[in-house]
């Protein structure tokens, strides 16, 4: 049997200093802290699949989206390639994520926290790397 791995799409979307996250409810990653996102449809581009994923998930409509990196999560029987997104504009004051589809729950993390969690191993593989340096895009307006 031949495995290949699993492509996905994720979303940095931020608000005031905050990075929202998504419990996730099923496997792989079940339980951890994540980007919300998931699985790239047969056909669909990234850019549809991000928005998709995030509206499913989030309850969020967020349509625009700026690619920012590949990042690969492989542990043990899992392999998914991920195009992480970053929304183009902070999510405004006001406008609340209610989980929903796999997304056991959500909710909005300082990027600072990101540390205690990733030593208290909640959070996803390499998501810290990857939020801290979209922040600092996001803060640089790039």
């Amino acid at each position: 049997m031949t495995r290949t791995p699993i492509l996905g799409t994720s979303a940095c979307i931020f608000r005031a200093g905050q990075i929202l996250l998504v419990e996730r409810r099923n496997a792989p990653f079940q339980g951890k802290l994540s980007l919300p996102g998931g699985r790239v449809e047969f056909g669909e581009h990234l850019a549809a699949a991000v928005s998709r994923e995030v509206r499913e998930e989030t309850g969020l409509a967020v349509d625009r989206f700026t690619f920012f990196c590949l990042h690969e999560a492989i542990e043990d029987d899992v392999h998914v390639v991920i195009a992480v997104h970053r929304a183009s504009e902070a999510l405004r004051p006001g406008v609340e994520p209610v989980a929903a589809d796999d997304a056991l729950s959500v909710r909005f993390v300082a990027v600072e926290e990101l540390v205690a969690l990733e030593a208290a191993d909640r959070l996803t593989s390499g998501l810290r790397r990857i939020v801290e340096s979209a922040h600092r895009e996001h803060l640089l307006g790039i």
